[in-house]
């Protein structure tokens, strides 16, 4: 009997643990929106210039 009350003790303990872990928890960033007229990087010119693109 004193071990089922003691589980339910530990449940209602770790169930409001999660709650305030939860509302701690800010929303993922959004990503950036993509940028337009990015240059490509030095690395992939070169392998476009190596494909003969």
């Amino acid at each position: 009997m004193a071990e089922q009350s003691h589980r339910e003790e530990m449940n209602e303990a770790i169930r409001a643990q999660r709650e305030r872990q939860a509302s701690g928890r800010a929303p993922a960033p959004s990503p950036p929106p993509p940028a337009e007229n990015v240059k490509p990087s030095l690395a992939a010119r070169l392998a476009a210039l190596l494909r003969g693109k």
